[in-house]
């Protein structure tokens, strides 16, 4: 080969290695807003700190990825993901209104949402003790949803705060009368405090389709292979203890579910609901319209009637016809039993029949029919 064919073949080299870009260097995009102790926040040197950016970081380490965390407006999270602001919300409850929009990894941890008021408020996280009264929930979470959806319609004052300072310091002042919360956050923010000393969570965890069952992280909907990478590297994690390792030094451990009662409103001396756990046991249902009286018509018209009403209590406590477990069903007349069970097996898919059992008996008001139920809160 010649000279200067030989020159010019290491000029090409050289020009197309000069010209080769460097190979991408792989992160993941985190959008967190570091306000949030324990979960995320910065400490005095300004460095991120808490459960969140422990469990991000050692995620990306196990992808081999760098961590990029982004400082985000929690209640503008989701618009931000979507404009390609970054990949991962970090943390985010998964519910069906947001699964419209975005994908969801698996849960990080439970999540509980629970009620704080003043000792010897004498409120409950339900709508029938809180009428009238001024609940405080932070924007954009899954629990301002909630109230918004469940409470405020039967005359629950709900009001909305960008920063958890700013909707304890109105808790404080007295314009507030409670606040749903996340509980470990709101411990930090408050009961932990000297101020909190005042206040301590009333009622039990409130568990609800809206308010999710866990925290998880959101993607954009086209990045499944993000959603799948993220799944498996959390699975890794428990494999090699890494995650119980940091999630033990945030979380308290799990206690028992107690039982949560939904009193009558009439006085009647026993619960219209008693929930215990994810499981939801109702009164009898009698075939009453909306002014208390017996619908008119028999055994069809009080059937349906009965189990709209069902269908409603369902609904108030978050589960639905589809998640009834168990029925039993009291006639008047055993006579009435067909009539009966064709108006029922209406109300439900054929291939999510409850169990039941049916007998006769004297029912009260002269009704005609009773239903019973139990049910499980909707997932």
């Amino acid at each position: 080969m010649s000279l200067v064919k030989t020159l010019s073949l290491l000029s090409l080299v050289a020009l197309t290695t000069g010209c080769m870009s460097p190979a991408p260097d792989p992160q993941i995009r985190f959008g967190v807003e570091a306000l949030v102790p324990p979960f995320e926040s910065r400490n005095d040197k300004g460095e991120l700190v808490g459960l969140n950016i422990e469990l991000g970081n050692a995620l990306c380490a196990e992808l081999k990825s760098r961590c990029v965390w982004v400082d985000q407006d929690y209640a503008t999270n989701i618009h931000a993901l979507e404009a390609n602001r970054f990949d991962v919300i970090m943390p985010m409850t998964a519910t069906s209104a947001r699964r419209e929009r975005v994908d969801f990894t698996d849960n990080l941890y439970p999540l509980s949402s629970r009620l704080v008021a003043r000792k010897g408020a004498n409120l409950q996280p339900d709508v029938q003790s809180l009428k009238g009264k001024r609940v405080g929930v932070l924007a954009g979470t899954s629990r301002e949803a909630f109230a918004k959806s469940r409470w405020a319609p039967a005359g629950v004052t709900v009001r909305s705060f960008n920063f958890n300072n700013q909707l304890v310091a109105s808790l404080l002042a007295g314009e507030l009368d409670a606040t749903l919360q996340d509980s470990i956050e709101i411990t930090q923010a408050l009961l932990s405090q000297p101020q909190g000393q005042g206040f301590d969570f009333v009622g039990p965890a409130l568990k609800d389709p809206m308010l999710g069952s866990g925290v998880a992280m959101a993607v954009r909907k086209t990045d499944t292979l993000l959603r799948d990478n993220l799944n498996a590297a959390l699975e890794r994690l428990k494999q090699n203890g890494q995650y119980q390792a940091i999630t033990q030094r945030y979380l308290p451990p799990a206690a028992p579910d107690s039982p949560r009662y939904f009193p009558n409103e009439e006085g009647l001396p026993f619960s219209d609901a008693v929930q215990v756990g994810e499981t939801i046991y109702f009164s009898g249902m009698l075939g009453l319209g909306a002014d208390g009286e017996l619908v008119k018509g028999g055994i069809g018209p009080q059937t349906t009637q009965a189990m709209e009403n069902l269908r409603t209590a369902l609904q108030r406590n978050g589960s639905s016809l589809a998640q009834v477990a168990k029925c039993t069903v009291i006639l008047a007349d055993i006579r009435d039993f067909s009539a009966m069970s064709a108006v029922y097996r209406s109300f439900f898919a054929a291939d999510r029949l409850p169990a039941r059992t049916t007998f006769a008996g004297k029912l009260v008001e002269n009704a005609r029919v009773e239903v019973e139920c139990l049910a499980v809160t909707a997932s």
